[in-house]
């Protein structure tokens, strides 16, 4: 046993993309959602994040937000976004099987893809492939293609 502590989480990380948040109710982001852990996304619009619903597909994990909001709402105008490399989630109730693609579940968490077989027109249904899990902190590390 190696006494090399593996810890693959930002490796390959760049580039990150600015991206609009999507400022329907449940759907935004917080920096108490970044505090939390819940920072996994779909696209939702042109240049646009937001926590989506359980299984959609997961576009990246947010890790900024600017501190300048949308007008009139407590929504950051923008955010950065991780769409390569490793990153770390936070993981809903039964933890994802290495090996396997993960998608939103609606929180900011991940969870294991409910199936690999559907794949739509213009691609694959799922993105995050779990190379680690953590269950003493309900944490997984996803390499995201």
């Amino acid at each position: 046993m190696s006494t090399f502590p593996l810890d693959n989480e930002h490796v390959g990380a760049s580039p990150f993309l600015t991206m609009k948040i999507n400022t329907a109710s449940g759907q935004y982001f917080t920096q108490s959602d970044l505090d939390a852990n819940l920072t996994a996304c779909t696209i939702s619009d042109n240049n646009t994040v937001a926590k989506g619903s359980a299984g959609y597909r997961l576009l990246g994990k947010v890790v900024w937000l600017s501190e300048e909001k949308v007008a009139d709402t407590v929504v950051p105008a923008v955010c950065s976004v991780q769409v390569r490399g490793v990153a770390r989630f936070a993981y809903t109730t039964t933890a994802p099987v290495i090996g396997q693609h993960v998608e939103v579940d609606g929180t900011g968490k991940v969870r294991q893809a409910a199936t690999a077989a559907s794949v739509p027109a213009g691609g694959l249904k799922h993105n995050g492939y779990v190379i680690a899990v953590y269950t003493d902190t309900t944490t997984c590390d996803v390499w995201l293609g």
